[in-house]
């Protein structure tokens, strides 16, 4: 039996003689409690917004996408296709040419960009389509100039789906034109009309205008050219292993990054701000336990004579430090606890039932606060409380030492 921890756990649950001692205590236990809630909930808000960020550019982005390294487009023959296809189990791939543009509609202009798109195979269903919430795909239209546009792009140009009244006129620059001689062939121009508009995530919602790519490509006059490649696997694939074979396949004047790499900065700064607040939260911490220390030199003082008495029997000073040692550990661990549970609770409970909105005002993408508890996070919880708390209860057992036994 460790007698240390058994006094230590007598001195905790047995009633004490000064009423002061049990309200500091208490005291003490709910410091630690609220720290250890307010870590577990905020936590868990953060992975609900990160899980919720990543599903939203998880929507634009796919699991591969592969860019040159030494030019901006690159050719790209249909042999290299075939050989792609048996490269992996694909989901899809799809074969993209990018370029910036003016738009023009009535007496509005925009700069945006200009996208391409051509699937294999030809029945899959482009991750962009599933966000159409308002007419439907170019590719119901296999004749003629049609695109598909962003909400908030739609918005700014203010147009209308399938208004063929309402024409989308997009300029690029002529390569082919003079330097320095401005004329009617400085720019290239083409009308495009809107079948559809998407709704995927801000950013891309007002950048993107997206059309076939056969139909961008003779549009720019870049036949057989690319400006990316965008891969889709199956659930059962090794990611890994795939990127490792895309990296062997295109060679090193090709990049090809994951779904992490494509939105790398991104996802830097929600660990960032993850990381970030729980130190604070931790050090808020760190401040709440002190109370620990009171509450420990207040038994340490209450309980002088039983201190006297352990050592004139001959208890070993180290001894005597751990009962109150243990003393603090229990009161951190019983405050952890408590704050683990009632976190964790609280936690799930908007989890699954949203009780916590976020307004009644305004469109939001979700209509409560995105919660998500992580097993890791608590367990890094329950570490950091425990390591606060054995931090802390140091200093009354050094006071322990040097003003109790040592007088005694």
């Amino acid at each position: 039996m460790n007698i240390a921890l058994y006094i230590a756990r007598r001195y905790l649950f047995s009633s004490k003689s000064k009423n002061a001692v049990n309200s500091i205590t208490a005291i003490s236990v709910l410091g630690v409690a609220i720290g250890t809630l307010a870590l577990v909930v905020v936590l868990s808000v953060f992975n609900g917004f990160e899980t919720l960020i990543k599903s939203m550019y998880q929507e634009v982005n796919s699991d591969f996408e592969v860019r040159s390294t030494v030019a901006k487009n690159f050719a790209f023959s249909t042999d290299e296709h075939e050989r792609l296809k048996s490269l992996s189990s694909w989901r899809m791939i799809a074969q993209s040419y990018e370029e910036k543009v003016l738009i023009q509609h009535s007496e509005k202009e925009q700069i945006a960009l200009l996208k391409g798109i051509s699937a294999w195979p030809e029945d899959a269903v482009l991750p962009i389509e599933n966000h159409l919430f308002k007419g439907s795909s170019f590719r119901a239209y296999p004749e003629g100039y049609w695109a598909i546009i962003g909400q908030s792009l739609a918005y700014t140009l203010a147009v209308s789906v399938e208004g063929i009244q309402d024409v989308l006129k997009v300029f690029v620059p002529n390569q082919k034109a003079r330097v320095g001689q401005f004329s009617e062939n400085t720019f290239i121009e083409q009308q495009f009309l809107v079948s559809g508009v998407f709704s995927v995530q801000s950013e891309y919602d007002a950048s993107y205008i997206i059309s076939d790519l056969n139909t961008v490509q003779s549009f720019l006059d870049k036949p057989n050219q690319l400006t990316s490649l965008a891969f889709y696997v199956d659930n059962t694939s090794d990611l890994d292993l795939v990127q490792a074979k895309l990296v062997d396949f295109f060679g090193a004047e090709f990049e090809v990054q994951n779904r992490f790499q494509q939105q790398e900065f991104l996802y830097k700064v929600l660990q960032t701000e993850k990381w970030a607040i729980f130190f604070i939260l931790s050090f808020i911490l760190l401040i709440a336990t002190f109370t620990i220390v009171a509450s420990v030199v207040m038994i340490v003082l209450e309980k002088r004579k039983d201190i006297s008495s352990l050592w004139a029997m001959g208890t070993p000073v180290l001894t005597i430090q751990k009962i109150f040692f243990y003393e603090g550990l229990l009161i951190t661990l019983f405050g952890g606890v408590l704050g683990l549970v009632l976190g964790v609770t609280l936690s799930l409970a908007q989890q699954h039932y949203g009780f916590i909105r976020l307004g009644s005002q305004g469109a939001f993408i979700v209509n409560a606060y995105p919660v998500e508890v992580h097993l890791q996070d608590v367990v890094l919880i329950l570490g950091t409380v425990v390591g606060i708390g054995m931090l802390i209860t140091i200093i009354p057992v050094k006071l322990l030492k040097n003003k109790f036994i040592q007088d005694s």
